[in-house]
This record gives C-alpha cells, structure tokens and sequence, in this order.
C-alpha cells in the first residue's frame, strides 16, 4: 500500500480544510502588510501612545479593573480584553508597526477561523476558503487594521467566531470542552467591546438551526444547555459595567438635547432615522467597497416620515428576509444574517459620536459574506463547464483586487495629514477632517498650520469641546513672531467657561493672559 492510500477520506478532507484557512491568513498578511509603514492616527494617540496605562511597568490588574486605562482619564470605557492585548504587543515592541503588526495578525486569525466555522457549518472546503480569502483581502477591512484602536472590532469578531465555534462543538458532542470554551470566548468577545454581550442570542439562533426537524429537541436543549455558562458570563460582566460605569447598558430612552452631530444630544427617534439613510450604503460598501474615508458624510434625519428614511428601511429589511428564506443553503443564510445583525445591532440603535465608522463594518461585512456564500456555490455549480472562465478564476481575480486595493488603501495612512485632506478636498465643510488635519499638524509639531485648519472647525462645530481645547492649545503655543494675544484670550475665556472645572482650560487662559 502507497503513503498516498494509506491517508483516508477524513484526513484528506481536515488537510485541505487547513490548508484553506492557511491560504486565507497568508492572504490577510500579503493584503496588509503595507500597514507597518502607517502611523498612528487619531484616536490612536490617546488610545495607544499616550495611554498611561501601557506605559511600562505596566500593571496588568489595572488593565482588567480601570475603565479610564483603555482611552485615558478623559474618556471611561470598560475594555480589558483589548488593553491586555495591547500591554502583550508591547512586549514585542512599543513601535508603530509592531502595533499594526498585532492587527494585521489578528485580522489573519479571524479569516482562519471562519474557515473552520463554515467547514463545520457543511460548507464545501472549497467554498469556505473562497471566502475565508475574499474576507481577508476586503479593502473595507482597512481601517480595522490601520487604526490599533480598532483593534477592538477585530478581537469582537474572533471571539464571536470562536465562541460559535465551540459552541457547535458541544451540539456535536464535545459538550464539556465546546461549553467551557464558548463561556471563555464569550468572555474575551465582552471584554473587546460591549457586543459581546449579545451573543447568547447567536447561541440559541445556531442551536434552532442544528434541529434536524422539528422534533428534534435534544439538539435546541443541549445548545441552549451548553449557552448557560455564557449567560452567566455575560452577567458578571454587565454586574462588573455597572459597578465600575455606573450603568450596565446604554441609555437609549429619554435622551434630550439639540446637536444631532454629539452622540449625547441625539434622540434615540433621530438616530434611528438617520440610520434609514446610512445603512443602505453600508451594505453596498460591504458589496462594492467604493469611496471608502476615515470621515462618512452623515445627513441627520429627525423624522422616520421622510421618505428616504422609509425606502432605506424598507430595502435593508427585504434583503434580511430574503436571507432569512426557507431553500438551499438556508442555515448558513440565516447565520449570516443574524451574525450581521446581531453585531451591527448596538451601534444602530446606540447614538454614538460618529453614527457611521468603516471599522463598525468589519463584523458585519463578514455576515454578510457568510449569508452570501450560499448563492455564490448555487452559481458556481450552475455555471457551464465548458467556458473557459470558471468560478475560481472570478474568485481569483476578486481576491487579486481586494489585495491591491487594501495594499493601496493601507499605504493611506502613511500620513494622517493626507487622510484628512483626501476628505476635505471632497466636502470642505466636513468639521471632524478640519479638526484631524489640525490635531495632525499640531502633533507634527506644524504650529502655524494647524490654527487656521482648527480655527475652522471651532467655526464650523463650536460647541465640540475637544475641538476648541485644541485651538487654544494651537493658539497659545504659536512662536512669538506669529503669536495672536487677543485672539488667544477670547478662545481661552470660552474655553474655560465650557470647562470651569477643568485645569487645563485654566492653565491655557493664564497664558494667554500672559501674551
């Protein structure tokens, strides 16, 4: 007997099955691998290189118990799961590309595993490496792996997936290790970002569509017995938020207030109607990624009557019916769909500073895909044979743009400054790319430059508190031979009475003064 014959058919198929998520981590590394030249950009600054609480020696209890440690004093969010991977990082380096290589890495992780998952899901190896690789090369993927803040969606998703992973586990059998380690991802996917703490709902969804029949009830009972320690998992955590935040959930009812622009003065009715608008052309850059910027226009709705607000809901709930459709391939439809919904949920109903971010995409691209892969195979086996374009040559080609549009997507973020500028010279009243630009040029040490870029910003959004601390700051630090005393003390008496309790605003008044 040959080596050959000597392997069976289930060897064959878990060898190819891994040499699929290998192709798809090897095509997430080449596709971004032009994100090492980047630099850390905007909220980077705070989050990573002037985060006190990586700075060595770091105190890893800190990290797992201090909501100020992942963004700084200013800003109180509970990530644990995300500062200890970045306190790891620097272990390896405390560089800028050390840090992107950490996402870039991640990112790979995440396309190895959705190879698995699907190849557990009776995916066809081939089909599940397809899109395990044209995830991986998404161009949308880009500002998840150049922004090291955003390194939060990544580790959401690859817990998610390992935690759905384990969880099939245990409906095929490995009860005790796939519920131990569906509670421990779980665990990881809430400490990446708040999200995670629906996952039980994905849970009980994967387990419904293990039922062979109807009466298959041992199957639901098993994987809704195997989410229990995840459930409590996820109550610990909300406990732990509420002990530490002062509040488990977001507060959606009763906000009040008149700047659609702030995430705190948006109604929960104007959020949910803008949303009408942007979520039709998040899907289509899930699809097309065309016009990709670190800054989406963003028109605030304030009534659900508009008809736009109707046409755009209206279409994103046909499309999720129709993945939700009984017919071929309708389990892994049906995952997709909920898996898309599921992590894109928070941020539509949540108002959030910016309603709509590339990096918010990643997970629910990645459903979308999944809920696509279905039709995809029906059109690959329907497809003539005797044309000489196949299938996998159009996967091939799809996989080689991806590739270069991330590449050049990535070399993008060389210089914050052309980031922004890129924005401005397509809408010049875009406050939040003034206010980049001038945080760039005042990080850059380009004084002179960054007061007028923040000067419009102040004039465009003068209630945005960060942005008039910033040109004060640009104000007051000018060389004496460009220095603007009166303009100075004017913007720093705003600034103080916009901040009376805060010291710096006091300190930048007194020099003011002083010029």
């Amino acid at each position: 007997m040959t080596a050959g014959a000597s392997v069976g058919p289930r060897q064959r198929l878990a060898s190819s099955r891994v040499q699929g998520a290998w192709l798809a981590a090897l095509c997430a590394v080449l596709a971004y691998t032009a994100a090492l030249a980047g630099e850390c950009v905007f909220d980077d600054v705070h989050t990573v290189l002037a985060n006190p609480a990586l700075q060595e020696p770091v105190d890893w209890w800190r990290l797992c118990t201090d909501p100020t440690a992942f963004s700084g004093s200013a800003a109180r969010m509970y990530r644990p799961t995300v500062v200890v991977s970045l306190a790891a990082n620097a272990w390896f380096g405390a560089a800028v590309p050390a840090w992107k290589l950490g996402n870039v890495l991640l990112h790979a992780a995440v396309a190895w595993t959705l190879v698995f998952w699907l190849c557990r899901w009776h995916a066809p190896r081939r089909a599940a490496a397809a899109a395990g690789v044209l995830f991986a090369v998404h161009p949308l993927c880009s500002e998840n792996v150049n922004l090291v803040s955003a390194r939060s969606e990544i580790l959401l998703v690859w817990f998610a997936l390992l935690a759905l992973l384990a969880h099939r586990a245990a409906l095929r059998g490995r009860w005790c290790l796939g519920t131990l380690g569906t509670a421990l991802a779980t665990a990881g996917a809430c400490g990446s970002k708040e999200t995670g703490a629906l996952l039980p709902v994905l849970f009980v969804w994967q387990s419904w569509l293990a039922c062979r029949s109807a009466a298959d009830r041992r199957t639901l009972v098993r994987g809704v017995a195997a989410a229990v320690p995840a459930v409590c998992v996820v109550a610990g955590y909300l406990w732990l938020r509420h002990h530490l935040l002062g509040q488990a959930t977001a507060e959606l009812i009763g906000r009040v207030g008149s700047d659609p622009a702030s995430g705190h003065g948006r109604t929960l009715l104007v959020q949910l109607a803008t949303m009408g608008t942007l979520l039709p052309k998040a899907l289509l850059q899930i699809v097309w990624p065309s016009g990709l910027t670190i800054d989406p226009e963003v028109a605030y709705r304030t009534s659900i009557f508009e008809p736009a607000v109707w046409v755009g809901w209206c279409s994103v709930s046909g499309l999720a019916v129709a993945g939700l459709l009984p017919g071929r391939g309708v389990c892994l439809r049906r995952l997709g769909v909920a898996f898309a919904g599921v992590l894109a949920l928070p941020w539509i109903v949540v108002p959030l500073n910016m309603p709509l971010a590339e990096h918010r995409l990643y997970g629910p691209a990645l459903g979308v895909l999944v809920a696509l892969l279905p039709w995809g195979v029906r059109l690959a086996r329907a497809w003539p044979r005797r044309w000489a374009l196949q299938p996998r040559h159009g996967v091939m080609v799809l996989g080689c743009c991806g590739l270069v549009a991330s590449t050049a997507r990535s070399l993008d973020y060389r210089d914050e400054r052309h980031l922004w500028r890129t924005v401005l010279a397509e809408r010049p009243t875009a406050w939040r790319a003034w206010w980049g630009l001038g945080a760039a040029e005042l990080r850059a040490g380009q004084v002179a430059a960054a007061v007028p870029a923040l000067q419009q910003a102040h004039n465009l959004y003068p209630e945005h508190y960060d942005v008039l601390r910033n040109y004060v700051e640009a104000l007051v630090w000018l060389p004496l031979e460009q220095q603007r005393p009166f303009a100075a003390v004017v913007a720093a008496e705003r600034f103080a009475a916009a901040g009376p309790r805060d010291p710096w605003a006091r300190t930048l008044l007194a020099e003011a003064q002083i010029q």
